[in-house]
């Protein structure tokens, strides 16, 4: 290969690269419902919106399960139980003056 047809490819990459660089990108997709049911909620809530992904994250690793509970009975990208059903359960009161964590100095 001589140094004249190399030179012209090279040129035409170069040229090709700066042609796509002055293409505009298309616009970005919007948000879909829960991206903006998250924000909403950070909205309303005053919690960063990073905070509200990041724990739902934590929670459920945002496998929603299709719909049905986890294998620890929680719901959803926040991994939500029923709070009722959850303190029904048996060995689960407080005993009066105790704290569950241990920590009886308060």
């Amino acid at each position: 290969m001589s140094r004249r047809p190399l030179g012209v490819l090279l040129s035409a990459a170069v040229a090709g690269a700066g042609i796509l660089t002055l293409v505009s990108p298309s616009p970005a997709t919007p948000p879909d419902s829960r991206q903006a049911q998250y924000a909403a909620a950070a909205a309303e809530f005053g919690v960063p919106e990073s905070i509200l992904l990041a724990v739902s994250y934590l929670e459920s690793r945002w496998d929603f399960n299709a719909g049905t509970p986890s294998t620890g009975g929680g719901y959803g990208p926040m991994h939500l139980t029923d709070a009722a059903y959850v303190a029904s359960l048996p060995g689960l009161e407080e005993p009066v003056g105790e704290d569950r964590r241990g920590a009886d100095s308060r």
